[in-house]
């Protein structure tokens, strides 16, 4: 069988195939016993009128119809195993002559995406954690004590002061518009704002000040240019505020909040807890920005071909990752396409470029693994299995030290190489390897044997178990399985150090008085 084959971009591999007239005969036989069998032809029991009767019956044409998918579909299948091709995705027929020689038919196969890697040991980021000053250990301090705050209810209407709490209707207009929209005929939403300079906008804190329950505050304030949100960055802002209550806010004792916060030691202790706390937090933080912008440097730079069906697949299982995130809270995924006025297609649609560039990174972060030869040994899941069994119910233990070894095992094997990749990266990143020291390996054991085809062999449904070699590599980047998130997402959504902030204590719950 003669078959070209053209390289196509976005990973399209289009073959030509070529029949031979021998081919098209006896798929023409094929058919005719098949349409003979189908259908009444005077003068003859079903399924024996020859050849010939059939043709002049129906026409070349209607038999040439029906010989064609069969015909295609065996020839196709011939050709895939005589080029030793894996499709990634479901092929399509884009052109056909079986009228005429030569008889061919022309067909766009998606392969597995293709990536070629920068020199990525060359891409540097300098690793610059923030200064953890005593003005910073004050402000968590001061959230600290905040957390054991009690609110008292004025048992005579007062002006606001500051440190006072108040219950507040707010709205927000920017360019004359809401910039949280409400549905038709929705209330304002009540929040809370406690009257404190570093706590709400400049301009409008001298506007609470001195106000009495019960009324309104109307004022425009204008917002810095450097402020975090771009949408009201160097615009004037209009703020519309319904006070509705104002109550007194009572904060502990300094030499109360060690016991409050549970802690066992001296003021001074705590205090130095929490540097310690914002230190790493810090130090943590300027991680994720080194591991983040490494890996965005390291995207710009490599060279991608890659399916529409690997974006459309990422698109539907980000979709379907909201989907989930819905239906925690209640929410049936049908309401919200009705409440946006938009279909399912739509979303999937709109996702499409978020989810090649996350297609992008995981695909990266898989060769840079493959590349440096990260696995997992035995002694590592061992370690990683006791590990999260600790954690559960001692009932509970055995099987889910079974179902972990098993059928769960490629998602431990994908934890493990994450996480030395991770640090790989910040050693390369930096060029300090004291980021992969500080996490000494478990003891040399045999590596683990690929467990979990990578993601070109798991996507391509031609993909037969002895195109797997047995003497395959250990679990390196092929271990991470396409389900487990790629290393990229654990760090992509982390809240800044601010919001983190190094207390992580327990928050208790506000008490009235």
């Amino acid at each position: 069988m003669k078959v070209t084959t053209e390289k196509k971009p976005r990973s399209i591999l289009e073959l030509t195939v070529e029949l031979d007239k021998e081919q098209i005969e006896k798929a023409l036989d094929r058919a005719a016993r098949r349409m003979s069998q189908k259908y009444n032809i005077p003068g003859f029991r079903k399924g024996k009128a020859p050849r010939f009767i059939v043709e002049n019956y129906f026409g070349r044409e209607a038999l040439l119809e029906e010989a064609s998918d069969d015909l295609i579909n065996k020839a196709f299948q011939d050709a895939l195993k005589q080029e030793g091709i894996e499709p990634y995705a479901q092929a399509h027929l884009t052109a056909v002559n079986l009228d005429t020689p030569p008889y061919t038919f022309t067909v766009e196969v998606p392969m597995a995406p293709t990536i070629e890697l920068p020199d990525y040991r060359a891409i540097h980021v300098p690793f610059e954690p923030d200064e953890v000053t005593d003005e910073t250990v004050n402000r968590a301090m001061e959230m600290r004590r905040d957390r054991h705050v009690v609110l008292r209810s004025l048992e005579e209407p007062r002006p606001a002061q500051r440190g006072d709490q108040l219950t507040v209707q707010l709205e927000t207009y920017v360019d004359g518009e809401l910039l949280e929209p409400r549905a038709e005929g929705e209330e304002i939403p009540q929040s809370t704002l406690v009257l404190e300079p570093d706590r709400i906008v400049p301009g409008l804190y001298e506007a609470l000040l001195g106000v009495m329950p019960n009324t309104m505050v109307d004022v425009t304030v204008r917002m810095a240019d450097d402020h975090e949100n771009e949408r009201v960055r160097g615009k004037d802002v209009r703020f519309v505020v319904n006070i509705l209550e104002i109550q007194e806010r009572l904060l502990p004792e300094w030499d109360e909040l060690p016991a409050l916060e549970n802690f066992e030691g001296t003021l001074d202790e705590l205090r130095e807890k929490t540097r310690q706390e914002l230190i790493e937090a810090a130090r943590k933080n300027a991680e994720d920005k080194v591991f983040l912008e490494y890996v965005r440097r390291v995207v710009a730079a490599t060279t991608f071909d890659l399916p529409d069906a690997l974006i459309e697949r990422e698109a539907e299982s980000m979709l379907r990752e909201r989907e989930a995130e819905y239906e925690r809270y209640g929410i049936r995924p049908e309401q919200i396409y009705e409440a946006t006025g938009k279909k399912r297609e739509d979303w999937l649609e709109e996702l499409k470029p978020a989810a090649e560039e996350r297609a992008k990174r995981g695909l990266v972060l898989r060769e840079i693994a493959k590349a440096e030869g990260l696995a997992a040994n035995e002694a590592e899941i061992a370690q990683e299995i006791e590990e999260i069994v600790a954690s559960m119910e001692e009932d509970q233990r055995d099987s889910a030290r079974t179902i972990l070894g098993s059928e769960l095992r490629p998602f431990v094997v994908a934890g493990i190489v994450d996480r030395k990749l991770r640090r790989r990266i910040l050693a390369i990143a930096t060029g300090d390897p004291s980021f992969e020291q500080s996490a000494a390996p478990a003891a040399e054991a045999p590596h683990v044997a690929a467990e979990t085809p990578s993601a070109e062999q798991s996507a391509a449904p031609a993909a037969e178990a002895d195109s797997i070699p047995d003497a395959a590599p250990a679990a390196k980047a092929d271990s991470i399985p396409d389900a487990a998130p790629a290393v990229s997402e654990e760090y992509e959504n982390s809240p800044p150090a601010a919001d983190r902030a190094a207390v992580e204590a327990t928050t208790n719950e506000t008490r009235t008085e």
